[in-house]
């Protein structure tokens, strides 16, 4: 599943929101064997990350590598030293460029492709991380279900009940025509809902508005719900089609109109979903309104004809989050992990 490599230069750029006002740093390193590049890693010092958490830690992301465990050694040797250098006490990875990005090394579930800003990768690439002396730290979880009638009967209950306790409840779509309003609202419980999860970092401003903006052409309004206790906002779910089959054709560039025309074609038709994000602030959890978001975007994915949805990622020590998503009948597809080492 090539990536648009334009995004990818993107983020690599150090002009990047991430990076802005010195929140973070990287450095790119290549492996070069007789003159012909076999592997590529960046190190990423997240200083945002590190105040937040008051800890020494670095990242190692965008990894990719032939089957060539002292290329893939050396190269991330190198992003090692050059953390180290940066004062980190220890290296977990792979994030691009953070977990508010793609996150994870795929371990488990090398049979079906990659959901949309989901990573997939050569069942090698464990070996070759593994072999460099790196352990597991946290292993991130991707269930998968149909979207069918019989989990909407049994949320409806849920949302009944839930609506009738909490009269000052509302649950809404997205409002595209004020885009920035929603975005600074979403932020502000983005930021809230996830503040103690493990790996979090609170995206600026500049950063989260440059995130939405890339998400805003995927977004289907009917499938982000929204929801409020009064005027506050309380909770937010965030679906997007899944436009990897489209993305696969384009083949990492948009320069090729044979090749975008086939890929608007394929985008059109309605398959599957990811689930990407679902938060409640914390004063307002265990009252059921994940339940009322969770009913009305599976409500709105079946009126929209989509056959099947990806939860992606939940944290494996999240149970709550597990329980949810198996009240959709959804089970365990893919595994992907994040890898620790101390420098």
């Amino acid at each position: 599943m090539p990536p648009l490599r334009s995004k990818v230069r993107e983020l690599l750029d150090e002009r990047h929101p991430f990076y802005a006002g010195g929140a973070a740093e990287r450095e790119v390193f290549l492996a070069r064997r007789g003159g012909r590049v076999v592997g590529r890693v960046v190190a990423v010092a997240n200083h945002a990350f590190n105040v937040y958490h008051n800890d020494r830690t670095g990242f190692f992301g965008f990894f990719e590598c032939e089957d060539d465990q002292v290329a893939s050694r050396d190269l991330l040797a190198a992003a090692a030293d050059w953390l180290a250098g940066k004062g980190c006490d220890a290296m977990h990875g792979p994030v691009s460029p953070s977990t508010n990005y793609e996150a994870g090394l795929l371990v488990e579930g090398f049979d079906t492709p990659p959901t949309v800003m989901m990573t997939y990768n050569p069942k090698r690439y464990q070996e070759l991380v593994e072999q460099a002396g790196f352990e597991k730290a946290k292993d991130l979880y991707a269930f998968i279900s149909e979207v069918h009638p019989a989990s909407l009967d049994r949320l409806a209950k849920l949302a009944e009940r839930t609506s009738k306790r909490e009269p000052d409840l509302v649950c809404r779509p997205v409002d595209l025509k004020r885009f920035d309003i929603e975005v600074a609202r979403i932020r502000d419980i983005y930021n809230s809902a996830w503040a103690d999860n493990w790996g979090f970092v609170p995206a600026s401003n500049a950063e989260f508005a440059a995130l939405a903006k890339e998400l805003k052409t995927l977004v289907d309004p009917d499938l982000v719900r929204v929801a409020y206790v009064g005027d506050d906002p309380a909770g937010f779910l965030l679906a997007l089609p899944d436009v990897n089959p489209a993305l696969r054709v384009l083949d990492g560039s948009l320069w090729n109109p044979i090749r975008l025309f086939r890929a608007t074609l394929i985008g059109r038709r309605k398959v599957g979903l990811r689930l990407i994000t679902m938060g409640v602030k914390e004063q307002y959890r265990l009252r059921g309104i994940e339940g009322v978001m969770f009913y009305q975007g599976l409500r709105s994915a079946l009126d929209s004809g989509y056959a099947w949805c990806e939860y992606s990622w939940i944290l494996e020590d999240n149970e709550l989050a597990k329980r949810t998503v198996r009240l959709m009948d959804a089970k365990l597809a893919k595994v992907y992990r994040i890898y620790a080492k101390a420098l």
